[in-house]
């Protein structure tokens, strides 16, 4: 005997996508009916029959038996395929993980050479106005100089006049 599940929304819940407008006990004269919050779990009791009276008449069309042992091994494959999917998730989240912290790492070392930069600039700019100021101070100290070259070379004038008429 070949069993369906359907799955659909129960009667309770109410709403489009539900199996049947029928009351709950026609279902349950048609194979198992069990409800699990706003699902409804239907499996059919005579699934095959159920099929070939859906067919259109006239149509051949045989519909095999189900094999039990096909069945199992389908659900068997089902099995590992989602262990399988549940591992690459896990792998995927892990390198997803280190792709984080390698970029959380490269934003702090960005800020961090941004922030070191910005202090570098600032000392220097300071640094900078230092050296202008002490120029400034430099070249008022150094206005009387050109007054004294000017009595320096008078003076030397004078001494080698003076020298001259020595000899």
């Amino acid at each position: 005997m070949a069993e369906a599940v359907a799955t659909g929304v129960s009667p309770q819940g109410g709403g489009a996508g539900s199996l049947s407008e029928e009351p709950p006990s026609s279902l349950e004269r048609e194979g198992t009916v069990h409800w699990d919050r706003r699902l409804t779990h239907f499996v059919a009791s005579d699934f095959e029959q159920q099929m070939r009276r859906s067919a259109p008449p006239g149509s051949g069309c045989l519909i095999p038996a189900v094999d039990p042992a096909a069945l199992q091994d389908l659900a068997a494959l089902a099995v590992q395929a989602a262990a399988q999917v549940d591992e690459l998730l896990r792998s995927v989240h892990g390198a997803l993980q280190a792709l984080t912290a390698l970029s959380v790492g490269c934003i702090q070392t960005y800020r961090d050479g941004v922030e070191s930069l910005g202090e570098a600039v600032d000392t220097s700019i300071r640094s900078m106005y230092t050296l202008m100021a002490r120029c400034e101070e430099l070249d008022k100290a150094m206005q009387p100089v050109p007054a004294l070259s000017r009595r320096i070379r008078d003076m030397k004038g004078a001494l080698e006049k003076l020298e001259g008429l020595c000899k």
